[in-house]
């Protein structure tokens, strides 16, 4: 029996390679996006303990326009870090939706193979047939004779 050659192997190995490239860059998006929610939860932190500490001593005016501007800082530093959340989600979004093409580009040749392959093998079993029907034939006809 014939070995089973597909003819587009290339092609599809260079698709699995672009599909596993996506997942790739799905999965770094997701780490930033869990950096990114950590340093927001962290600075959430820090301004809980800027507010709890305001009410365990006295304050000169100073320290109060000290902490309001540290107060500020820290809701600019939360507002960027959402704008480079939201970013990074639309970034995710895109992937996601980029990914979903090579998989489906992916599995099209699989597919594609797997159809390949049965017509094949029918082929070599209608082959592997013939030579036996051609076999029984022949040794029929010696024994006749």
């Amino acid at each position: 029996m014939a070995k089973f050659v597909y003819k587009f192997e290339t092609i599809k190995k260079t698709k699995e390679a672009l599909e596993k490239k996506a997942q790739k860059e799905v999965a770094l998006i997701d780490l930033e996006i869990a950096k990114l929610i950590d340093e927001y939860k962290q600075i959430e932190e820090e301004e809980l303990n800027s507010k709890k500490s305001w009410a365990k001593k006295d304050v000169s005016i100073s320290e109060i326009k000290f902490k309001k501007n540290y107060e500020l800082l820290l809701a600019r530093k939360k507002s960027e870090l959402m704008n480079q959340l939201q970013k990074l989600k639309e970034k995710k979004d895109l992937k996601l939706k980029e990914l979903i093409e090579k998989s489906k580009e992916h599995k099209i040749f699989e597919t594609l193979e797997d159809t390949y392959h049965e017509n094949f093998t029918a082929e070599q079993n209608n082959i592997e047939l013939k030579f036996i029907d051609e076999l029984a034939t022949q040794k029929f006809i010696r024994q006749t004779k």
